[in-house]
């Protein structure tokens, strides 16, 4: 099947003989990483979310070293201030928040299948906006959705697919 079609009409593709393309590959990428739907068992959420965490904690790290030499000696207004602007006034800072945003996104895109792989709706993960509430919401859903198997067989939000066997 082709990626796309061409200005002159006839079909271009990355495709090779093994139905490969790297519009496939990066599609398969990016559905794994920010798809809301579908199911998730425990070793990708693991795998995936190991790496997410890593990659966050390093970008956030990065933040804190490039914006606190800006902040000291600053009133807590001020250095709200200069945070803000730093985050969204400059290209470095831009980025950051692009890629911490993006990274969170990830995190509830895991979420919310591994809930779709114990029967449960995503819907829940709203209580995470809760003060306090939400806090404890999220202690329960790291245990819940980290160390308890899926449904077995077909669910109300998909069939099990290829899913790595490991922990399930």
């Amino acid at each position: 099947m082709p990626a796309y079609a061409s200005a002159g009409g006839g079909a271009a593709t990355f495709e090779d003989d093994d139905n490969f393309s790297i519009g496939k590959m990066l599609g398969l990428a990016f559905g794994m990483l920010f798809s809301f739907r579908g199911r998730l068992g425990r070793m990708e959420y693991w795998v995936i979310g190991s790496i997410r965490f890593v990659l966050f904690i390093a970008v956030l790290i990065a933040f804190v070293f490039a914006v606190g030499p800006h902040m000291s000696g600053l009133s807590e207004e001020q250095a709200n201030i200069a945070l803000m602007k730093y985050a969204f006034g400059t290209a470095k800072g831009g980025v950051m928040t692009f890629l911490l945003l993006t990274l969170t996104l990830c995190q509830w895109s895991l979420e919310a299948r591994r809930c779709h792989d114990r029967d449960s709706s995503a819907l829940y993960l709203l209580i995470l906006f809760i003060p306090i509430v939400g806090s404890l919401y999220a202690i329960y859903l790291f245990i819940v959705n980290g160390f308890f198997p899926g449904t077995p067989g077909p669910n109300r939000f998909d069939t099990v697919r290829s899913q790595a066997q490991i922990f399930d």
